[in-house]
């Protein structure tokens, strides 16, 4: 692939701008696309494969199907159509989205936490219950508060707006390498982390991991999405992790989300 110039660059975040809870952020319940459907990818020709349903093992860590999880991933209409615009995009880069998770049934977070919850105590077998819950906590979000009537415990992935995603070859479909591993929660997975590297020398300004996080920032980022720092395949548009995280970069973001939580299709 071509080394892309700096109108590519991952932005340099200090990790302290992006932390903290969305819970207090507001949604305009009034704003016309609170009751936006959610539709299925194939709907708009995006590719897919729904990280926590696979049934091959392949699926790290979980290395079988989490509970709760599905096929198919939906996401809410506009989020759909503007993924599909992305890969208008990535196009001329023989690149295309590979969407590995969208809107997330509270069961299948329930198995995810589940999961999560035993890993902890399997990684700190002389811990006390205080810290498991903060391992765990660090992987996934507990769904043991949720309330459907209040917004303060609505997950990112329950309104349809969040998305999880990569690249892939467009024309062998192999996966790209942008370092680290998808929900492997460490300091690669850190979307500037390769900005990081080579301002230190540490990389070359060809190297593929480093383009393809800038590829892939730069095409989300164009059709109006919001990446949490922290992780390079999370993206959000018009939830409350969506609003935190412009609110935190941007002198013009949104008040409140215009996405909450929606039910399963």
């Amino acid at each position: 692939m071509p080394i892309l110039d700096l109108a590519y660059e991952v932005p340099v975040i200090a990790p302290e701008r992006c932390t903290g809870s969305y819970a207090s952020i507001p949604c305009d319940t009034t704003d016309p696309r609170w009751h936006e459907p959610l539709v299925p990818l194939e709907t708009v020709g995006v590719a897919y494969e729904s990280h926590h349903a696979r049934k091959d093992g392949e699926n790290w860590p979980y290395l079988a199907p989490v509970p709760g999880a599905r096929q198919p991933i939906w996401l809410r209409q506009t989020v759909a159509a503007k993924l599909a615009r992305v890969n208008t995009r990535l196009k001329q880069f023989g690149t295309e989205l590979i969407v590995l998770d969208g809107y997330r049934t509270m069961a299948c977070q329930q198995g995810l936490w589940d999961f999560y919850a035993r890993e902890a105590v399997r990684a700190l077998p002389e811990g006390t219950p205080p810290l498991w819950r903060r391992w765990a906590a660090r992987h996934a979000s507990d769904p043991g508060d949720f309330r459907e009537d209040d917004p303060a415990t609505w997950l990112a992935h329950a309104t349809g707006g969040a998305v999880d995603l990569s690249l892939r070859d467009l024309n062998s479909g192999a996966y790209c390498n942008l370092g680290g591993r998808f929900e492997e929660i460490d300091d690669i997975a850190v979307t500037d982390y390769f900005e990081r590297q080579l301002a230190t020398g540490a990389i070359a300004a060809s190297d593929p991991r480093l383009q393809y996080r800038r590829l892939l920032h730069w095409a989300m980022c164009c059709e109006g999405f919001e990446n949490d720092p922290s992780t390079f395949w999370h993206y959000d548009w018009g939830n409350q992790l969506y609003v935190k995280t412009a609110q935190a970069l941007r002198t013009n973001a949104a008040r409140a989300a215009w996405y909450g939580y929606i039910t399963p299709p």
